[in-house]
């Protein structure tokens, strides 16, 4: 079964990434449940295990910062469309954004800033971003912000009166039992609970290795638990949330994780003509070029992550696919043959299971 997206992935293996997790179902349905590889290359050989630890990245975004957003709104502690500064006391040139141009990548923000970098070390992250200049008129276009989501992530924090690290565990790892998901998984070590990490890269700025700890920089740089970035999980743990999104909101015992209301929402197209297609933390299939290929439906959904993750659902019929690699062990330049098997993997596991029908 899907023998054909299979081979696809371990082709990839020793020159698009070193390992690959792999898995294919529908709600919660697994198909398909693989592994292949070494985890780590540099500085040593090791195999992959089925409770190997990937740093998903900007998947974060949707697996974690996005699902508290949405269990906020159902519950009716935020809205789409408050303003930052019903609860930030600081909004700076961003005083006409919305909750809503957050989750769509709409605000105006920059992609990104260096918030690691040493001209903003001695100033407050979330003053750096909201005192950026915008890009654009808030609404007026997408421009895919890490900066929004970490900007959300203290939205959140100041409405759930916690850090995102225990908002994460309270309202989505913790229901969705998800349960070696994490954020700074090296800080487990100082409890004796040593997991098997996927190795990511080498950072140019200090020679060491990014791995227990998270790849991206600003996420790093804010303790490794931020909006944009952070979450380490597992392929089976993923499969959980891919069976929730698959269900739209449903728990594999039925019982309703996120409401239909707001799940429908989620993956409405709010970007028609904004040059993306962004729903609610989701990234859409629509007239632009989609990371997933060219055959999932209009309206397939899910997100994907700079370290070599990604998570994508078939809008007609609840297939999902997910496809854990790290990449950038390789370097963050050499990702073209990954962008390339990531299309053709989406791709084929459509056809295979149209053929099965």
């Amino acid at each position: 079964m899907f023998d054909k997206s299979i081979e696809l992935v371990k082709s990839g293996i020793g020159t698009a990434y070193p390992c690959a997790a792999v898995a294919v179902g529908v709600g919660y349905n697994v198909f398909v449940r693989e592994y292949f590889g070494l985890r780590e290359e540099m500085p040593e050989r090791l195999n992959i295990t089925e409770d190997t630890l990937f740093d998903i990245a900007s998947l974060s975004k949707l697996v974690s910062t996005t699902m508290i957003a949405f269990k906020f709104i159902d519950s009716g502690k935020i809205s789409l469309n408050d303003k930052l500064d019903k609860y930030l006391d600081y909004v700076g040139n961003y005083g006409d954004c919305e909750i809503i141009n957050l989750l769509t990548h709409t605000s105006g923000l920059p992609a990104g800033i260096p918030l690691y970098a040493e001209a903003f070390k001695n100033i407050d992250p979330l003053k750096a971003i909201l005192d950026s200049e915008k890009c654009y008129q808030t609404g007026e276009k997408v421009i895919y912000s890490c900066m929004g989501y970490i900007v959300l992530q203290y939205v959140l924090e100041k409405v759930g009166g916690a850090s995102l690290d225990e908002l994460s565990k309270r309202y989505v790892f913790g229901p969705l039992n998800m349960k070696d998901t994490c954020y700074n998984p090296e800080n487990l070590a100082n409890k004796g609970i040593v997991k098997p990490i996927a190795a990511t890269e080498r950072y140019s700025f200090s020679g060491e290795w990014a791995t227990g700890h998270v790849h991206d920089e600003n996420a790093y740089f804010l303790g490794g638990a931020a909006g944009n970035a952070g979450v380490f999980s597992t392929l089976g743990d993923l499969i959980s949330f891919a069976g929730m999104c698959s269900q739209k909101g449903k728990l594999k015992n039925g019982e309703t994780y996120l409401s239909k209301e707001i799940f429908e929402k989620a993956i409405y197209n709010y970007t028609e003509g904004k040059g993306d297609s962004r729903g609610l933390g989701f990234q859409l299939k629509g007239n632009t070029e989609f990371p997933a290929g060219e055959v999932l439906p209009s309206g397939s959904y899910g997100h994907t992550g700079f370290t070599g993750t990604s998570i994508y659902v078939d809008s007609n019929t609840g297939l999902w696919g997910i496809l854990l690699t790290n990449a950038v062990h390789y370097g963050r330049e050499n990702r073209a043959n990954y962008f390339a098997l990531r299309k053709s993997f989406y791709n084929s596991i459509v056809k295979e299971y149209e053929s099965m029908k």
